[in-house]
């Protein structure tokens, strides 16, 4: 004998008495609940989407509900291979879950040619391509500023999807260099000269000496470029 799955045992097991001939809950209607919550969930997802609601298998008898309520369970997310919560408490209690797949089509950025290891990426080195994102990583890159600049950790291949790990942020100032200090406010600009006491990529703070051999801080803005704020 061949067992049913064990979400439609659960649910059979929660139907408690037989509901009466022709006072079945229709599964289509559940399908289509299940597709309308998925639908609302994700219409604010970028580029295009696709949904597929598995259908339930026709077997299962479930008793005709009042009110259907759908919910996303815990750990869950609306993204690829997922499952939509379904359950009914009057006149008779029973839930199930109804998976789904969720597809997600939308620019991603690729690599147009090899690229070495440690090579800044450049604007021809990467193309964007539509791509289901749904297959990736949350990390997938999806504009060219999230690339441009950028140092390659290990060499990549063409056609090779990229990911935010896959890159770190140049080193725009090294450790002992002679670093330009830019303060500037309402209506004024200042601007002196110090050593950088570490490496740091755009954005990061950094420490520097001064000639009269204060350390402050600031942030590296560009390629010897330090910005101060007071």
């Amino acid at each position: 004998m061949r067992l049913l799955p064990a979400f439609i045992l659960m649910s059979l097991l929660l139907t408690g008495n037989p509901a009466a001939a022709g006072d079945w809950q229709s599964l289509q209607a559940i399908e289509a609940s299940v597709e309308s919550f998925v639908r609302d969930k994700v219409a604010s997802l970028p580029g295009e989407y696709s949904i597929s609601v598995t259908h339930i298998d026709p077997r299962l008898k479930l008793a005709r509900c009042d009110h259907i309520e759908t919910y996303l369970p815990p750990s869950n997310r609306l993204w690829g291979h997922s499952s939509v919560g379904v359950r009914c408490d009057t006149p008779v209690a029973w839930s199930l879950y109804v998976p789904v797949l969720i597809k997600v089509t939308a620019n991603v950025l690729v690599a147009a040619r090899p690229i070495a290891s440690g090579q800044a990426i450049q604007a021809d080195d990467v193309q964007l391509q539509q791509k289901d994102v749904t297959t990736y990583a949350g990390s997938v890159l999806t504009t060219l500023d999230q690339a441009i600049g950028k140092n390659v950790v290990s060499g990549v291949q063409a056609g090779m999807v990229l990911r935010s790990e896959m890159l770190r942020a140049a080193t725009v100032i090294l450790q002992g260099q002679q670093v330009k200090l830019v303060a500037q406010g309402s209506g004024f600009k200042i601007t002196s000269e110090g050593q950088a006491m570490s490496n740091a990529t755009v954005g990061q703070v950094i420490s520097v000496k001064t000639r009269s051999g204060q350390i402050i801080k600031g942030i590296a803005k560009s390629e010897g470029i330090v910005e101060v704020y007071f």
